[in-house]
């Protein structure tokens, strides 16, 4: 069915009316569970496609996934439940599904696969690839940290890991959803920030990711802020806002220590050390 699709001579731009007789979406939810088809594998269904819009999360997809939400709508709660198990099904049995975007009036295709379920946050992890991405566990209490890698990136390459969908979604799951500084769980307003920057080398590591809403991540990457790694303690740049100011919640990071969530010593220990650089020129 891929090779199919990607000989149409539209592609990759492909209409609505295609899909649908090609069986790779029907009716009106965002995801298509297609019994008939998938019933022979498994009984409840296996989730064929994902409709992403981009109307309510454009953020969370780039080139190499997409963070997809779950299905929270005025049916039924047994239909947003059997359309998420069918994406899980997807995952337990390691069938590729296909990733709709909407592009005006046309649609554009990508083969994905379940990566990661986050049923705390109602996320998924899809990533695209031909072939299933090589999935790496990282034993955050045991495997060796890495602050910074060896990797070379250009400026839109940085742009582009600092949107990673896969980091992102490990911090929202390390850090339980909620903005580290204010406490806020509005997933759409909450980015991955990166410890030790992109640009400085820093890892995909989730131990070098914090949760913070848009508005402290910008001011972390100016620092503007910083966290004292001995004491936990929140620092601000000398001539800058104050705490009050930047509506934070909280003046120490000391609770993540309590949720197992605090990055790597190491990131923090780089980032206060930029910090400090920071202030004195």
């Amino acid at each position: 069915m891929w090779a199919e699709l990607k000989n149409l001579p539209t592609w990759p731009d492909v209409p609505p009316s295609v899909l649908r007789e090609m069986g790779l979406y029907g009716g009106a939810a965002g995801i298509w569970l297609d019994k008939t088809t998938t019933g022979s594998i498994c009984p409840s269904g296996i989730a064929v496609s994902v409709l992403h819009t981009g109307k309510h999360y454009d953020d969370d997809v780039d080139e190499d996934g997409v963070i997809y939400h779950y299905p929270t709508t005025r049916r039924h709660p047994s239909f947003d439940e059997s359309e998420i198990n069918g994406v899980k099904q997807a995952a337990d049995f390691k069938i590729p599904i296909f990733v709709i975007l909407k592009k005006g009036t046309s649609r554009h295709v990508r083969r994905a696969w379940v990566m990661d379920h986050d049923d705390a946050n109602r996320l998924f992890l899809l990533e695209f690839g031909e072939t299933m991405p090589q999935q790496i566990a990282i034993e955050l209490d045991h495997s060796p940290f890495k602050a910074k890698t060896e990797r070379k990136l250009s400026v839109d390459q940085v742009m582009r890991v600092e949107r990673n969908p896969r980091f992102k979604f490990e911090v929202i799951k390390r850090h339980s959803g909620r903005c580290v500084v204010t406490g806020l769980s509005v997933v759409e307003m909450l980015d991955g920030a990166h410890v030790v920057p992109v640009a400085d080398g820093g890892s995909d590591d989730p131990r070098n990711g914090l949760l913070l809403s848009a508005s402290h991540h910008r001011a972390y990457d100016k620092h503007l802020w910083c966290i004292n790694p001995q004491t936990l303690l929140i620092e601000t740049a000398p001539k800058g806002p104050s705490l009050e100011e930047m509506k934070f919640e909280v003046g120490s990071v000391e609770h993540l220590t309590i949720q197992n969530a605090l990055p790597h010593t190491d990131a923090l220990e780089l980032r206060y050390e930029m910090f400090l650089r920071a202030k004195a020129s």
